[in-house]
């Protein structure tokens, strides 16, 4: 009599099943039935059956987690699946590699007892003896392919010796007869409205990707694709100087055909030797992680970092980006805010190098200043702690470079739809040009007398006028702004305290000290020995 587990989540489904078809007349009888992947593997363990029947996807594991366990057991049980997902035509094809058959739920009867009585064929044809035997031979040698899938996962971690990686190539007939290796790292893109995509369904897509990328590896050459977290790595063995590109793009098009996905690939650069697999890893990394700056969606093929410009971009120059968006707003000027912006943006992706966390901080910075400096000129943002936050988190939600700019560029028009409702009084008109004036010529001896004149006003009023608006003296606010661009200079510069003094707007080294420690408590060249004001 052969043994039979059935499982499935879904309580019903076992229940149907067990009615569809007349079990005993067919020789087969159901010993157990199993509603997660953890109680089916245990269920498996104590009864070891002859034939499963299971949902592909359960909570606490997975059809793919049953084959590996029959696998690694030397278990002769057969498998038919069942699932939900009738998408996964491609799928059906890869499962079927190790499985009897793939079955798409409502279960028909006629394909249910077809699939069964091939499951029964196969087990008839293997007799006790060559069952013993195969267990012995499993027992005491893992399969080739995880041997294989093992060896290149040491490789890319690079925890092996080229001799002994070498050996171990050859024992196992990996038909790696070229010199080059070249990675390329796979990383699905899933919809983030789209709720079918839980832990299992993820893990049955990398399964399916996975064995329709290795179909497609061995059209180059020799290689194997090895699961790292949720991407796979397809680790290539090819003649020198072979483009993979046409690879990478097949293997996008027939996730997006069969899988309906799209598919990122990082492509790294080519090295001689299994032990350059571990630097291609490293460079496909890099690779993959400048999707965020593809201007197409999933499916860029994207080369190593080595590769991108390299011509970084100071804080300085963020700053000064910055500061002409400032200008755009308070001269109310859409085409230099336009043309500001588009300064902004070209200067952040090469500050970013690459990366989207680094992007996203440098926009987060950006609207921040924004407020602040916009705020002291009088203008209100009405920008509370929880609003800032919400910014954040949309900008850490952009899935493209594109979205941030285009998620800063809305702040951008709302500010300015703002300011020309809020700036249109007299007083904040002044107030902005006199600010403007003060932040562009600190430097220089300027007064208040010469700082009223700019918008004809008497000294004295002007004195009241200006702490009405800054609560500060004029004096206090000239200090201030000398002061930060002091701190800068001192801790981003290798520039003399002398030198500082002048460019901040002191004639007098001793006098600047001074003021220095009177605001910060420490003399300039003990403030940039401790390396700030936390120091």
């Amino acid at each position: 009599m052969i043994t039979a587990l059935l499982a499935d989540d879904e309580p019903i489904i076992i229940k149907g099943l067990k009615k569809l078809i007349p079990w005993e007349k067919h020789g087969i009888r159901v010993i157990g039935e199993a509603w997660t992947g953890r109680g089916l593997l245990e269920l498996m363990e104590k009864e070891e059956p002859d034939l499963i029947i299971t949902d592909i996807s359960m909570p606490d594991g997975s059809g793919i987690d049953v084959l590996k366990e029959i696998g690694r057991r030397g278990l002769k049980t057969k498998v038919i699946f069942i699932s939900a997902y009738q998408e996964f035509s491609y799928a059906k094809d890869a499962l079927a590699l190790g499985a009897v058959d793939y079955l798409v739920k409502p279960i028909e009867k006629g394909l249910l007892l077809a699939a069964v009585e091939r499951a029964i064929a196969a087990l008839e044809e293997e007799s006790e003896g060559l069952r013993s035997k195969s267990k012995l031979a499993v027992y005491e040698h893992k399969d080739r392919k995880t041997q294989l899938e093992e060896l290149f996962d040491r490789l890319l971690d690079g925890d092996i010796r080229r001799e002994e990686a070498e050996d171990k190539l050859r024992s196992l007939d990996a038909g790696c007869i070229h010199d080059a290796y070249t990675v390329l790292l796979l990383e699905s893109e899933l919809p983030a409205e789209d709720t079918r995509w839980g832990e299992h369904e993820k893990r049955l897509l990398l399964f399916a990707v996975g064995n329709m990328a290795e179909e497609l590896v061995r059209r180059e050459g020799a290689g194997i694709v090895v699961r790292k977290g949720d991407r796979l790595c397809a680790v290539v063995n090819h003649p020198q100087g072979t483009s993979l590109t046409a690879l990478a793009r097949d293997m996008i098009r027939n996730a997006a055909k069969y899988l309906k996905v799209n598919l990122s690939v990082g492509i790294g650069r080519e090295y001689t030797g299994p032990e350059g697999i571990k630097a291609s890893f490293r460079t496909a990394a890099e690779a993959l992680s400048r999707i965020f700056f593809a201007s197409e969606g999933g499916g860029a093929v994207l080369w190593d970092g080595e590769d991108a410009d390299k011509n970084g971009v100071s804080e300085r120059e963020m700053t000064d980006a910055r500061q002409e968006t400032l200008q755009g707003f308070l001269t109310k000027d859409q085409e230099r805010l336009e043309a500001g912006l588009d300064i902004l943006f070209e200067r952040t992706e090469r500050y970013a190098g690459g990366s989207k966390d680094k992007a996203v901080m440098a926009g987060y910075a950006t609207i921040v200043e924004w407020v602040e400096k916009l705020e002291g000129f009088g203008v209100s943002l009405e920008q509370g702690e929880a609003e800032m936050q919400r910014h954040l988190n949309a900008m850490r939600n952009a899935r493209r470079y594109e979205e941030l700019k285009g998620y800063i560029r809305h702040i951008a028009e709302q500010i300015i739809r703002r300011m020309e409702s809020a700036g249109s009084g007299k007083e904040a008109q002044q107030l902005v040009t006199v600010k403007t004036y003060i932040e562009n010529h600190y430097m220089e001896n300027i007064t208040l007398e010469g700082v009223a004149s700019k918008i004809y006003m008497n000294p004295y009023y002007f004195s009241s006028f200006f702490k009405k608006h800054t609560h500060m003296n004029f004096k206090q606010y000239l200090t201030e702004i000398r002061m930060k661009e002091a701190v800068k200079l001192l801790l981003q510069t290798d520039l003399m305290v002398y030198e500082i003094a002048e460019r901040v707007g002191y004639n007098n080294s001793r006098q600047f000290s001074d003021m220095f420690k009177k605001h910060f408590g420490k003399l300039p060249q003990e403030y940039k020995a401790q390396g700030g004001p936390k120091a």
